[in-house]
This record gives C-alpha cells, sequence and structure tokens, in this order.
C-alpha cells in the first residue's frame, strides 16, 4: 500500500469514517493550553505570511502524560518567557509590515504614509487580529488598538510603524499565545455544556491542522455552522482532504514519539564509538520516520498497524551510509524499498527511534523496551528504584557480560529489578542487532549477539520478526486511539469517556485504524465538542508573568495635539505563599534520580564532570565544589554555592545558560524541570544546601 504512494499514487483524502459515534458520555473539562513552539510558528506563518524569521527563543514546551500536547493545557508563561515573547514580536512585526511584505498583508494604504490613518488602520487590526485571536474583534477591542498605532503613527512619522506597535500588541496577547476555550450551555438539555461555535473552530484548526483555522472555517463558526451536525461534517471532511493535514499527522507522531529531543540537538552520541553520527543524520532520520508515516497513512489511506511491518523508506546519502544501501540522488530524498530477506522493516529499525533510545556510548534494551511497552503499547512501566547500582551492568570487561543479553541477566538475578525489567528488555534485545545509532552488527565485543525474545507470548527471532509480532499486537491499535484522542484534546481521558473511547476503538478496528477515519470520528464526536464546565485550577509548571503592555486610551493625544509616547501599567502577579525550603532528599528522590541519573548523564555509568546525582554522592559533589567547566570555572562559579542560587552553576544550568559555553539545559533529555521543580531546588540552595 505505501509502495503506491511513495510512486506517486496519493489518495484522494476521502474518509469513510462513518456516522457520529453515540454512546454514554460524562466529558472532561475544557482549559486554556498555550501554542507550543511548532503551533506558534506554523500561526505566525499562516497569518503573516511566510519566511518570517523567529529571532530568539520563546517559552519552551512542556511534556506531561508522555504529551507535549497535553503539557500546553499546564504551562503558563514565565516573567523571562514573556520577555522573549515581546522581542519576537516586535521582530515579526517589523518584518511583516516590511516595504516588501507590507502589501500582501494590508488591505488599504494610508492617505499619507507618514501620518496616522484611523480607517486604515482598524480595518487591518480587524482583518489581522481575526486570525491571530482566533475570533472577530470587538469596535471598542479595534478602537483601542487603532489608539495606540494613531499614537505611534504620529509619534515616529511613519504610519506603518504605527501598525507595528499594534501587530506586537497582538502576537503578545494572552488570545494569541493561549488557546482560549469558552462554554455556552448547549441546548440538547442533557445536562452538558459545548464549546462556543468560535472555540470549537480553534480546536478543530489545531487538530487537524496544527494551525490556526482559516478565513472559511472562522467564517463558518462566526455563523454558527459548526453547531450544526451536518455543517460540523462538511468543514471537518473539508479539513481532511486538505494538504494540511500532513502537517497534523507529522506533529502527532513528533511528539509521542519525542522528536522534539531531535530538534533540540539533545541527541548526541561519543564521536569515538560512532564516527558516522552527526545532527544532519539525526535530522534525516527523524525526516525519514515522518515521510514514511505521512506516505502510508495519508498517501495511502494505510492501516496504522502495518507500520510496523513496512519495507517502503526514503532515503538521502546520509542515511544510506549507515543503512549501507546505495542512493543514487547527491542530496534531497529518494524512495527505498528493503528487501524480503532485509535485516531491516518497519518503523521498529528506523535510525530514528533506535537513537534516541539508546545512551551516548552505546545501546539500551531496556529503553527501547520501554519505548514499546509506554508509547506503542499504553502500558505504565514504574520508573527504577533511587539506589539501583548501574556498575555491574556497565561493566563488560569480564567474559560472561560481553553482550546486552548477558548483562542484562542481572536484571533477572534482582528480585527488585525483575519484575519491570522482564517486561522491557526482552523487547528490546529484539533490536540489539542495531547498534547505539541503529548501524547493523551481529556481534557485541566479540560474541554473537541473539535478537530473540518474546512479546506477551508471541516468540520472535530478529527485528523485523518483532515488527510483526508487534503489528499483532490486541493494544497496538487501541493505544493508537487513545493516544491520537488525548492528543486532540490536551488533557488524559477521564472515566465518564470510557464508553465513547471503548466504541472509538471497535470503530478503528472495523476501519484498520486509518488516521483520517480516526481524525474525523474524534472531531465530529460529542466529546469533543462538550464540557462539564472549566478544569479546577492546578499548580502551573510555569509562573503567570505580570502583564505589561501598551493601555491605549481614545484621549491618548492631549488636548493640544503633542503626541505622547503611551504608557505601560503593570497589573502585579498574584501573591503566592512561599514553599517551605526542600531538603537534599526530596531533590534527590523527586528531581535528581528519575529526571537526571536515569538517563545516564550523571549516573555511575558515565560519570560526566566525576559528578555524580545519585543517592548518597549528589551532596558531596555539589556543595562548596568548583565545576569543571572551564566558562564556570572563569566566572568563579561553584556547583552549588550555599545560601547563593544565583552563583550556583546548577541554577544556571537548569534555567538554561545562554551563554554557550556554559553548556546545554538541564536536563540533558527530556523536557525542562517544571517551576515547582526549579523552585524547590532553588530553596534548598537559599537555606543553605545543607546535605
Amino acid at each position: 500500500m505505501v509502495a503506491a504512494a511513495l510512486l506517486g499514487c496519493a489518495g484522494d483524502g476521502a474518509t469513510t469514517g462513518g456516522p457520529p459515534i453515540a454512546s454514554p458520555l460524562e466529558p472532561g473539562p475544557v482549559a486554556m493550553r498555550r501554542l507550543t513552539e511548532a503551533q506558534y510558528r506554523a500561526s505566525v506563518a499562516d497569518v503573516l505570511g511566510d519566511g518570517l524569521s523567529i529571532a530568539g527563543r520563546i517559552e519552551p514546551d512542556n511534556r506531561r502524560s508522555g504529551q507535549l500536547a497535553v503539557g500546553s493545557s499546564y504551562v503558563s508563561v514565565t516573567p523571562a518567557g514573556f520577555e522573549q515573547y515581546e522581542t519576537v514580536a516586535r521582530s515579526l512585526a517589523e518584518q511583516a509590515l516590511a516595504p516588501e511584505r507590507r502589501a500582501a498583508l494590508v488591505p488599504c494604504e494610508p492617505a499619507d504614509a507618514t501620518a496616522a490613518d484611523e480607517e486604515c488602520a482598524a480595518r487591518f487590526i480587524g482583518d489581522v487580529g481575526r486570525r491571530l485571536l482566533r475570533r472577530p474583534l470587538s469596535g471598542e477591542e479595534v478602537a483601542a488598538r487603532g489608539a495606540v498605532a494613531r499614537v505611534a503613527a504620529l509619534q515616529l512619522g511613519d504610519f506603518y510603524a504605527g501598525l507595528e506597535v499594534a501587530l506586537s500588541m497582538l502576537l503578545v496577547s494572552p488570545e494569541f499565545l493561549f488557546r482560549v476555550e469558552e462554554l455556552e450551555d448547549a441546548p440538547s438539555g442533557n445536562g452538558l455544556r459545548r464549546l462556543t461555535s468560535v472555540s470549537l473552530a480553534s480546536r478543530l484548526s489545531y487538530f487537524l491542522w496544527n494551525t490556526a483555522p482559516d478565513a472559511e472555517l472562522l467564517d463558518a463558526a462566526e455563523r454558527g455552522e459548526l453547531q450544526d451536525d451536518d455543517l460540523l461534517a462538511v468543514q471537518v471532511d473539508r479539513m481532511l482532504a486538505s494538504p494540511r493535514i500532513v502537517e497534523s499527522v507529522r506533529a502527532f507522531f513528533a511528539d509521542i514519539f519525542s522528536f522534539d529531543q531531535i530538534e533540540q540537538g539533545l541527541v548526541r552520541k561519543d564521536p569515538a564509538l560512532f564516527p558516522a553520527f552527526s545532527q544532519a543524520l539525526i535530522g534525516d532520520a527523524r525526516e525519514q520516520t515522518l515521510r514514511v508515516i505521512s506516505a502510508h497513512l495519508l498517501d495511502a489511506d494505510g492501516d496504522y498497524r502495518e507500520l510496523f511491518t513496512a519495507r517502503e523508506s526514503y532515503m538521502t546519502r546520509t542515511l544510506g551510509l549507515v543503512y549501507r544501501v546505495p542512493v543514487r540522488s547527491p542530496d534531497g530524498w529518494e524512495p527505498y524499498l528493503f528487501a524480503p530477506d532485509d535485516e531491516r522493516g518497519g518503523l521498529m529499525t528506523h535510525l530514528s527511534l533506535l537513537a534516541l533510545h539508546s545512551h551516548p556510548g552505546r545501546s539500551s534494551p531496556t529503553l527501547r523496551g520501554k519505548f514499546v511497552r509506554e508509547v506503542l503499547l499504553c502500558q505504565y512501566v514504574p520508573p527504577p528504584p533511587g539506589d539501583i547500582d548501574f556498575s555491574m551492568f556497565a561493566d563488560d570487561s569480564s567474559a560472561d557480560r560481553r553482550t546486552a543479553r548477558q548483562r542484562l541477566k542481572i536484571h533477572v538475578e534482582n528480585e527488585t529489578c525483575a519484575g519491570c525489567h522482564s517486561l522491557m528488555d526482552p523487547v528490546g534485545l529484539a533490536l540489539e542487532q542495531l547498534d547505539g545509532i541503529g548501524a547493523y552488527r551481529t556481534t557485541e565485543k566479540g560474541e554473537v549477539i541473539d535478537p530473540s525474545g518474546e512479546l506477551d507470548g508471541a516468540r520472535f527471532g530478529d527485528a523485523v520478526q518483532l515488527g510483526r509480532a508487534l503489528s499483532r499486537h490486541p493494544d497496538l491499535g487501541p493505544c493508537f486511539v487513545r493516544s491520537l484522542f488525548k492528543y486532540a484534546m490536551g488533557r488524559e481521558s477521564v472515566p465518564g469517556e470510557e464508553p465513547f473511547l471503548a466504541s472509538l476503538e471497535e470503530r478503528g478496528a472495523e476501519l484498520g485504524y486509518r488516521v483520517r477515519d480516526l481524525m474525523r470520528a474524534i472531531a465530529l464526536s460529542e466529546a469533543f465538542r462538550a464540557a462539564p464546565g472549566e478544569r479546577e485550577a492546578e499548580e502551573p509548571t510555569a509562573t503567570v508573568p505580570p502583564a505589561e503592555t501598551a493601555t491605549p486610551s481614545p484621549t491618548e493625544l492631549p488636548p493640544d495635539g503633542t503626541p505622547r509616547t503611551p504608557t505601560a501599567t503593570r497589573t502585579a502577579a498574584p501573591a503566592t505563599a512561599t514553599p517551605a525550603p526542600a531538603t537534599l532528599a526530596e531533590i534527590q528522590d523527586e528531581i535528581f534520580t528519575p529526571r537526571c541519573a536515569t538517563q545516564f548523564c550523571h549516573s555511575q555509568q558515565v560519570r560526566a564532570g566525576g559528578l555524580v546525582l545519585e543517592a548518597g554522592a549528589s551532596g558531596a559533589q555539589m556543595v562548596g565544589v568548583a565545576s569543571t567547566n572551564a566558562a564556570a570555572l572563569g566566572q568563579g562559579l561553584l556547583r552549588v554555592a550555599p545560601g547563593d542560587p544565583d552563583a550556583s552553576f546548577l541554577m544556571i544550568k537548569i534555567l538554561g545558560p545562554g551563554d554557550a559555553a556554559l553548556g546545554s539545559r538541564m536536563p540533558f533529555g527530556g523536557a525542562a524541570l517544571t517551576a515547582a521543580e526549579t523552585a524547590a531546588v532553588r530553596s534548598w540552595i537559599a537555606a543553605g544546601a545543607v546535605r
């Protein structure tokens, strides 16, 4: 099926999902969701035009329940993050309204480009504001922003400079940075509420296109058509048939596969052990996987389960060197078909997943098996205890510990480890013939690798057979359905949605787990549109910044007509109680061990910089100890300076060093520490960093 797509036989985008699923429903709540970085970039490009450069960093995404999409409803914006958004907004406004671009964005020409033109400014603000805020602006909102544009234009003698100020305000508006979902009473009388038509348009667009609603969808929403089942289906089918669906499917898989780590350059390998590895290689590997997924699920309208046995792929010269296949094109992509007897076949033999779920210096059957269990089968694997000694697994010097299979016998023999590792290790060992970057091998340390194993009763002999066993696993399809629903809703499902999810799983099985049909079923369901009310407030993972925006007023100019610079009004953030200082034991158990040590960045396995963030070792190696980083040493920074968090290299690394010489943000792999975790470390240091 994928072969037809690779040869250019694209599908027509038609769906056969049938009528909306009807089942008992007690829906989950709604909440504001901050745009992910990908959504922010796509929304800016769609509204302001392609080719704009986003200069600087924006607030990082946060992964929760395995997805950035879920984390987006739990994060806010830090004060530093707001400053970043403001800097980016000013740059975008300047680029979008540059002389060579402004004609495509501004729907009118001012009577005098060196003065204010309130009518033209109002048209621009109304048009662009509607797309950026994803709803129509009221007359008062347009007038308020128009007043700011007028003052700036008079002050600077430039009509377009005034528009830049107004556009910058829109780009830092909470209604642009966040997807604000509002509810209204449903006419059904069943006690549920529903998304307003405009809120539903945004939810649909970011689910099906991963970007802001287009003009046609907003028009339909403003006419109330999205509250009509038949007219809603018309819009959903139009969106599913659009080429834009590709970006949403790619974004979904990039999210659940944690490809953001690749995008951020966090997948790194020891160059002495893996000289073929480069950021270009891992970047191509990510793109290869997403291309194969898109071709199979969308172009060929294929069954999701077949991705784990499909032999069709794409190659570049860079990838070909590691896959050891000929690539004719000197640059760019070309289709490639693995032979039936090849050692590769299906997603689990892709370099992207193999390199991502390995250590810098070696492969990892445990990490690969954990990925299969948690991400592909939606099974829970508990984290390891904090006092695990990794040194025995790392020791490959003796003759009976040359291969990973031999070393992993330790897990089976240890009663504490056996339960979890019996789930992960046999699965990951099937991939051991593919090393830490995914290159094929048959031996390790001179010993022949045995890739046989078992997955919940299904025996396999190698990686290709693992793919077959996985494709037939009863949890694979249902897990895909639930992950897609979680992605669409930005939260975990609630018990009252179980009947709907059970029906959705049945529909998916009947239709061969085709992604368009599943997305259509979700988008047309009552579960997608209904809610009991707003979610109860929880502790955010980032603090809300003081809101600082220009306060427009129709009377911004004094009676004498002298221009006056718009004033800024700062709204104080709500006061919060000062938490009690955390103890080192709490930080060790809750942050260092699960977030840092188990990633092998600061474990007995690697001892990066001599610092081991494991129980019994971290305090003595951090508190009052000079860093081995040359830049930090030059600045006189201690790893932890008791009583002085800002002079502690640990805090600088957690917050994300702006100076490249200070290295990467910690933790090296995965999402940044939450605000609560960061505050706990800071409070421990401020209280004296008692060991």
